[in-house]
């Protein structure tokens, strides 16, 4: 059995793993990736970690760009999904399934990636403790872009009491609420395909925008800097989304 704290280690499966496998569109994929190779420079050669990786559809754009790509996920199904896109895309990339702080690597990759509103799933030490085995993972120098949409100053963006969402042949009723004195925002998802119906809990810690900055120095990055969109657009109170560069 599993504590309200891990609710990770069991909501990606169901209807929730159908819904992520095929929510996502090409070209967000694209302009994701874009932002990714701004963020990393022009050096080359370039080795990048993706934690979580979900099936890889990142990764994979990364690997198309001559990107030397691993990518680490909790989730079996996402990581032999993942597996078999590079088998068919011909791509050289490495697929390992592995929870998102157990990260071997020491000083071995010039940029880690986290995307996909992945940040925040874990207790504080815990996050503290993903935090530090990335900037193990990476390079002196190296740089790791996380995005992280849901902090306290875009929270009410996120909190939309009751919402629907049809993807593809499910139907997703996404009900939100933050627990003030957990710090976190709780989010229940009910997924409905034909006569099966499905309910999971999701919950993310909130840092402020200073906060988790300071985490991220605490772990061991120099410079931090962040943007509200993939363009580039100052980060501000009310920002719909937050991504952050932070370099080793």
């Amino acid at each position: 059995m599993h504590s309200k704290a891990e609710w990770w280690s069991t909501f990606f499966s169901g209807l929730v793993l159908d819904t992520r496998m095929s929510y996502c569109p090409e070209e967000a994929t694209r302009q994701e990736t874009d932002f990714l190779v701004k963020a990393f420079g022009p050096a080359r050669p370039f080795r990048v970690l993706d934690v979580p990786c979900g099936n890889g559809r990142i990764a994979l754009e990364l690997a198309a760009r001559g990107f030397e790509v691993v990518g680490a996920d909790l989730t079996a199904e996402f990581v032999e999904e993942a597996r078999a896109k590079a088998g068919e895309r011909r791509l050289e990339a490495v697929f390992e399934t592995r929870e998102m702080r157990d990260l071997p690597w020491d000083a071995e990759f010039d940029g880690v990636v986290c995307f996909g509103n992945s940040f925040g799933y874990l207790t504080d030490e815990g996050n503290r403790e993903f935090l530090k085995a990335v900037a193990r993972a990476l390079k002196p120098g190296g740089t790791f872009v996380l995005d992280a949409p849901l902090v306290t100053e875009t929270l009410h963006n996120h909190l939309v009491p009751n919402s629907w969402h049809q993807i593809g042949e499910i139907l997703m009723l996404r009900s939100a609420r933050y627990l003030h004195e957990e710090g976190r925002a709780e989010t229940e998802y009910t997924l409905i395909q034909g006569e099966r119906t499905e309910k999971k809990v999701a919950s993310y810690r909130v840092y402020p925008y200073r906060e988790l900055t300071a985490l991220l120095r605490e772990a061991g990055f120099v410079r931090v800097e962040g943007v509200s969109s993939l363009t580039g657009e100052p980060f501000a109170w009310g920002s719909k989304g937050l991504y952050l560069i932070a370099t080793r």
